[in-house]
């Protein structure tokens, strides 16, 4: 199918901002994660605090897979589009409430349990949104899918930039004391706003010529899940585990390692925003370039390449603690995430038939991220308590993972969607 340069941004646009608005709402909770605290922890040690925000940060993970199976149920059987404008509505609405919220000192536990469930129904939204968007990427520009895959994969960090710049924005306006009391919930409503620019976007989205094809070739599965884990459960196995690994890598940047820093005094609350965005900004840069290099030369060495910087960078920056060392090491987690990033969507994807690609793509995506990625920040903060020597070694043994299940991954480079 050729497509207008028009509709072929639309189309980039309508998947790009989805994902912008359910990332920007993930990471305003770990970028804020000591306003968080504060607000909804109960008073004491602050190591304490930090770790149970970083918990309730893990368990919104948890539902992510659910919305994965739902959402991946229905788009595989009656298209891509009506999905993704349901995953907007509640991820927005479920960011932007957080902005209203009481607090500890308000309503008492309570405040904790209404910040749990608007952080399960975020994870729910997200775990359909990411796959559809993907999808609505490869299946309408079925040639360069690293590089199409690359403008979904940039809003990952766009959000995180996006959120890290609001508080320190918001934090140089009116100030650390204001942000603790009030300001951090600018940040959250501002997610209201943009749910309604991603409502008016996606309302005239088309749908895939994939999925259109599989339909008029009458392929499509009553069940999706059934067939994908009867028929595709190596597929399913590797993909997750791909997914999980360079998510740590993600969340060893974004959260775990401006956390450790912070709680250890080595640097002060502006300079870790700066050092996110630095992580964030740099990560974007080298979607752009892992995206189409992988076009050229294939997914799977881009994973290899990505997990073998990240075991580089992993125990000497919680060694050799110091400013600098931070800001290079968030350049090189930035570099290390952005290479598998865009290969990683693409690769997940390619892997699956039509009739169970949304599936596929999104619980690999999801379960990855959930039960792997996702905790990292709570599991190495919680086991750093014991003995600093030990923060690392969750990340290491999934460097490991991703370089060995990416060599027993199929090259999806060339294949074609409609055949697969």
């Amino acid at each position: 199918m050729i497509m207008s340069s028009t509709i072929t941004r639309h189309i980039i646009v309508s998947a790009m901002i989805g994902t912008l608005l359910e990332w920007y709402d993930v990471f305003l909770f770990s970028s804020g994660a000591f306003y968080i605290a504060a607000n909804f922890m109960p008073k004491g040690n602050p190591v304490a605090a930090i770790a149970s925000t970083l918990l309730v940060f893990a368990i919104g993970f948890l539902f992510r897979p659910l919305g994965a199976f739902v959402f991946g149920h229905y788009g595989d059987r009656i298209g891509r589009k009506n999905m993704l404008m349901w995953t907007i509505v509640i991820s927005g609405i479920s960011s932007g409430v957080v902005g209203l919220l009481p607090t500890y000192s308000q309503v008492g536990v309570w405040a904790i349990v209404l910040l749990v469930i608007m952080r399960l129904l975020l994870g729910f939204g997200l775990g359909g949104e990411w796959g559809g968007a993907m999808l609505i990427a490869l299946e309408h520009g079925q040639k360069r899918r690293g590089y199409w895959s690359s403008f979904v994969q940039s809003t990952v960090g766009l959000g995180l930039v996006l959120g890290s710049a609001v508080f320190l924005g918001l934090g140089a306006l009116i100030g650390q004391s204001a942000m603790t009391a009030w300001g951090w919930r600018i940040a959250f409503l501002i997610s209201f706003v943009l749910l309604a620019i991603g409502f008016y976007i996606r309302y005239t989205l088309p749908e895939t010529p994939v999925f259109e094809a599989a339909k008029r070739e009458k392929a499509i599965v009553s069940v999706p899940a059934g067939t994908l884990f009867r028929k595709y459960w190596k597929q399913l196995l590797l993909s997750t585990l791909i997914a999980g690994a360079v998510g740590t890598i993600w969340f060893t940047g974004s959260t775990t390692l401006p956390t450790i820093y912070r709680l250890f005094n080595v640097i002060t609350p502006e300079m870790q925003q700066i050092g996110i965005l630095v992580f964030g900004l740099t990560e974007m840069l080298f979607v752009f370039i892992g995206g189409p290099l992988s076009d050229r030369i294939g997914r799977r060495p881009m994973i290899y390449i990505a997990g073998a910087l990240f075991l580089v960078v992993l125990y000497p920056v919680i060694l050799y603690r110091s400013v600098a060392m931070f800001l290079v090491s968030m350049v090189l987690l930035g570099i290390a995430h952005g290479l598998a990033y865009a290969p990683e969507g693409a690769m997940i994807s390619e892997i699956f038939p039509t009739n169970v690609r949304y599936s596929g793509n999104s619980l690999a995506y999801q379960f990855g991220n959930a039960f792997i990625g996702g905790p990292q920040p709570y599991v190495s903060v919680a086991v750093g308590a014991i003995s600093y020597l030990l923060e690392p070694v969750y990340a290491v043994v999934f460097a490991v993972v991703a370089i060995v299940a990416a060599y027993a991954f199929k090259e999806t480079k060339d294949v074609d969607l409609t055949k697969v």
